[in-house]
């Protein structure tokens, strides 16, 4: 499942981290601290097959509510141990109508007149009562059947059955019904066993209105009689797999918009009719990628089971990016469907990546599913991996081989960085603590992870030891010991690694624990001794350690021996110190080679001026992209934990002011954005900082220039749409004048604006301007058929501070016209436009909670909402904030309160380093210079030794 975030305050955080970067807030979570066990249900039974049949009601009759179903659930289950008298069962269905048990010989199994069944709701249970002096035997067959009523709930955020809507080109409103069961919501949908690791297979029968189009599920129709005013689909039977896999889709008109021709190797793109033009790409990329994957894996997706296709839906109303359903793939429309012209090229690369990572679910996820929740990784660690790796093989132009590094890796060292973080394999039991696991440490740092072990045993020991896994577990539940054990078979057959190493110890560290290690790289110039220590590295500087020792693959290059290739360790440090003996003398070194391993570096003084001076001079000692992008990052955070004096952070990074590399900057945009925010509420402080900003973008800009370039590299088309957004964002006069000026040519003579430039030219437009501006892209966005292209202009519109225009703006949050699922982005864009907006934002809070809390849906959305604002708010906002938030029936207090105190706690830390941070930055090219005299002088000394 495309990831979807955690937390509540956390998304604040990430908002400020990375202002102009892409934001997408899915699923903001409140996380349970309970250890209650007893939502778990037990082990008991062993279903084997449901029979499902829907019959969906989108309007009112006689004797049912509109948007409701009635449902009739057969479960076939085996009993695993003798004496069972009751049957649990989880369930969190609208009513139970009946409940039924017979035999393998269809005799009923009497149950307890008194009581038949229990729902014990907090639990989300069906408890059946076998009749006193009545129990199940061991290995026997039984049969329940369990009549019931369903909600086809209002928006997709609620999940289980959902209800969705969009309107024709005539303007007329469709409705349709689809289902999203991950993680915990198949119960919503039907009774069943709701956990990853019970596995069945499925019949699905959906009795939809006549005048609808074919329903879509996991399995082609096998049989579609018309009974009175409905059609009975009768669809195959699924493969063996979990319940949240099941899938359909009801609707009036949905339909296949693209299609490869290949009944034995379908691959089919579905959507409304009116977006029957916007396919293509999709169809384009997932067949190549499917057979790359196969190939791959070595199993055939094809013939997992009989009659298996693979569709992929694109639906208007979404929670998350995309959900695996195996044979149907749901997808939001704007991670889906592309429309030239109108989407960007992020936009088509998130189509790439997240029709990779669904399609790597099949086998990592589908085939294999994770025993528990617990191990979450298993599934979304594996699909995070392939969604770069498995494009990067079918298009070698994206690089996102090159790309995880900074899209994924590094966002996964921020987010395990801090002393709360969980390892890989956490505990959780609620259906909260489930969703909360979703997370960035289970998708990003189980990606990094794999990509750290793929190069310390060697990539063909990594696939064989793949296959042996997803042979071993195909149709069963997998645990981290699986896994282990198949890598262990792969590098024993390889010799893969010094035969002293344990690959299964290895990978359960990391596994296990939390966090990573920060490795300190202390040279002896005379003797060329390397020192090297580990410890847990923590973001907060005053965070205790913990005396972790990570088993720790390292590479590294020098000067003299420049090796970028060398990316398969021959070093292994499994205790807290080594020593590395290379030739010795003044020259720079670099630890982690092209970043494939999980950690930071920090280095001596000494080295770092050697390393400094390395990427200033970079065109006569080439410093490998990818390592220059760990530096800055590494840099950054190396500062603000302390570990690193900003003084000398800010020399190493001085070679950004030459250096004009897509790779080196998107880090530092990262970097400066988040020092950056912390001086918002100090004018003179921003002013001055962002005059060394211009600085430091005076030659970057200069070379990708205001406009995209035909036929140019996608990483460069990237490069300029980060870098452009950030400069306008920082008040870049150039950058504002030359998006200006494209605006008013939109407006007045309809000059179309590049898809990749639109970010910053609209929101540059629109805050610019006045209501008239604001209006005219409201309009265009109104008029939009692209999902994608709507929520860019969404972003855009939050930029006004125009007062009409913000009153306007809020009031379309709580519209018809915005899906649900955008509400909480629409309100925090708003924010990033401008702290000024924080102040009427708040107002329309706090006289229209009800219709704002109704318009985000979960508790948790509202959440965030207030959170959010209190990261951007300047000090009288959060003065009025905490005032209203005194009245304890406020929703969301506590979480408001710990958002304003972090807020404050921001400004004070950027009150306090402001000085420190000012001179720091001012004097790098200063202090540079004087490195390199120093180098120049260490190398003579080397001359004449």
């Amino acid at each position: 499942m495309s990831v979807f975030r955690e937390l509540i305050i956390v998304l604040a955080i990430l908002v400020l981290a990375k202002t102009d970067f892409p934001l997408e807030i899915e699923e903001p979570l409140i996380l349970s601290n309970t250890a209650d066990e007893n939502y778990r249900v037990p082990e008991d039974l062993d279903p084997i097959h449901f029979e499902i049949e829907i019959t969906p009601y989108f309007e009112a009759t006689s004797d049912r509510e509109a948007f409701t179903f009635d449902g009739i659930v057969t479960i076939t289950l085996k009993a695993v141990k003798d004496d069972i008298t009751s049957l649990i069962i989880q369930e969190n269905v609208r009513d139970i109508i009946s409940v039924s048990v017979v035999d393998v010989a269809g005799q009923d199994v009497p149950l307890n007149t008194e009581k038949e069944y229990e729902r014990i709701r907090e639990y989300h249970f069906l408890k059946i009562n076998l009749k006193d002096g009545i129990s199940l035997f061991k290995s026997n067959i039984y049969k329940v059947t369990i009549k019931y009523v369903g909600n086809i709930n209002e928006t997709p955020l609620s999940r289980g059955v959902f209800r969705g809507s969009y309107r024709d080109d005539n303007g007329k409103l469709h409705w349709y019904a689809g289902s999203h069961l991950q993680p915990t919501n198949s119960r919503q949908a039907f009774p069943c066993f709701d956990e990853p690791g019970f596995k069945s297979t499925f019949d699905i029968i959906i009795n939809r209105p006549a005048h609808f189009t074919d329903t879509f599920s996991n399995m082609r129709i096998k049989s579609n009689p018309t009974v009175g005013d409905r059609v009975r689909e009768v669809f195959h039977t699924t493969p063996r797999m979990s319940a949240y896999l099941v899938t359909f889709h009801i609707s009036e008109e949905f339909k296949v918009i693209a299609d490869n021709d290949n009944y034995n190797a379908s691959y089919r793109i579905i959507a409304r009719p009116n977006a029957d033009d916007q396919g293509g790409y999709a169809l384009q990329v997932g067949p190549p990628l499917t057979k790359w994957l196969q190939e791959y894996f070595g199993i055939d997706y094809y013939k997992m089971a009989e009659n298996m296709k693979n569709d992929q839906i694109a639906s208007p109303d979404w929670a998350s990016g995309a959900t695996e359903n195996w044979g149907l793939v749901s997808y939001r429309e704007l991670r889906l469907l592309y429309k030239e012209g109108e989407t960007n090229a992020l936009d088509k690369m998130n189509i790439g990546t997240i029709t990779a990572h669904e399609l790597a679910h099949k086998w990592f996820g589908n085939l294999i599913t994770c025993r528990w929740w617990d191990n979450v990784w298993i599934n979304e660690g594996f699909a995070s991996y392939f969604e770069y790796f498995a494009m990067a093989g079918i298009d070698e132009s994206t690089e996102l081989d090159s790309q995880f590094n900074i899209l994924a890796l590094q966002g996964a060292l921020s987010t395990d960085s801090s002393a709360s973080t969980r390892a890989l394999e956490h505990t959780v039991n609620s259906p909260a603590q489930v969703t909360g696991h979703f997370t960035g440490i289970s998708y990003t740092k189980g990606a990094s992870f794999l990509l750290m072990l793929k190069h310390f045993v060697g990539e063909a020991t990594f696939k064989k030891a793949l296959n042996y896994f997803l042979l071993d577990r195909a149709y069963e539940h997998a645990v981290p010991s699986h896994l282990f054990s198949s890598f262990a078979k792969a590098v024993q057959e390889d010799n893969a690694i010094n035969s002293f190493l344990n690959i299964a110890e290895i990978m359960r560290y990391w596994v296990e624990q939390p966090g990573y290690p920060v490795i300190n790289v202390n040279v002896n110039t005379d003797t060329g001794l390397m020192t090297v220590t580990q410890e847990r590295f923590f973001i907060s500087s005053s965070a205790n350690q913990t005396g972790q020792v990570w088993p720790l693959p390292l590479t590294y290059t020098t000067g003299r021996d420049i090796n970028w290739d060398n990316l398969k360790s021959s070093i292994v440090m499994t205790t807290d110190s080594i020593q590395i003996q290379k030739p010795p003398g003044h020259e720079w070194v670099i630890f982690n080679v092209q970043q494939k391993g999980f950690y930071r570096v920090n280095y001596d003084s000494h080295t770092w001026e050697m390393n400094a001076d390395a990427l200033k001079s970079s065109s006569k000692t080439p410093i490998h992209r990818l390592n220059k992008a760990q530096i800055v990052d590494d840099v950054f955070a190396l500062m603000r934990s302390g570990r690193l004096s900003w003084q000398l952070g800010f020399k190493v990074l001085d070679f950004l002011k030459e250096d004009t590399d897509y790779y080196s900057w998107y880090p530092a945009i990262s970097g400066f954005s988040w020092i950056r925010n912390r001086f918002l509420h100090l004018p003179e402080t921003l002013k001055a900082f962002d005059e060394i900003l211009f600085e430091f973008l005076k030659a970057v800009i200069d070379d990708v220039g205001f406009d995209v370039k035909d036929d140019e590299p996608l990483t460069r088309t990237l490069h300029r749409f980060y870098l452009l957004s950030f400069a306008c964002s920082i008040g870049h006069q150039a950058c504002i004048r030359d998006s200006v000026t494209k605006y008013k040519a939109l407006m007045t003579s309809g000059t179309s604006v590049n898809p990749n430039l639109r970010r910053h030219v609209f929101c540059q437009g629109v805050l610019n301007g006045g209501f008239a501006e604001w209006q005219f892209l409201q309009q265009r966005r109104l008029k939009s058929n692209n999902q994608a292209d709507q929520v860019a202009m969404l972003r855009s519109l939050g930029c006004t501070t125009n007062a009409q225009a913000v009153q306007a703006y809020l009031e379309m949050i709580l519209s018809d016209d915005l899906k649900a699922q955008d509400s909480v982005n629409a309100f925090t864009f708003l924010y990033i436009g401008s702290r000024s907006n924080t102040k009427p934002a708040l107002e329309f809070i706090k006289n229209r909670l009800e219709d704002v809390r109704r318009k985000v849906v979960l508790p948790a959305w509202f959440d965030s909402v207030l959170s959010n604002l209190a990261s951007y708010a300047p000090e009288e906002v959060l003065k009025d904030m905490e005032q209203w938030l005194s009245d304890e029936s406020i929703p969301g207090r506590q979480v408001g309160l710990s958002a304003i105190a972090s807020a404050r706690s921001n400004m004070k830390w950027g009150s306090d380093q402001a000085e420190t941070i000012l001179k720091a930055a001012r004097g790098s090219a200063v202090t540079a210079s004087a490195s390199v005299l120093l180098l120049l002088v260490s190398s003579l000394a080397l001359l004449f030794r």
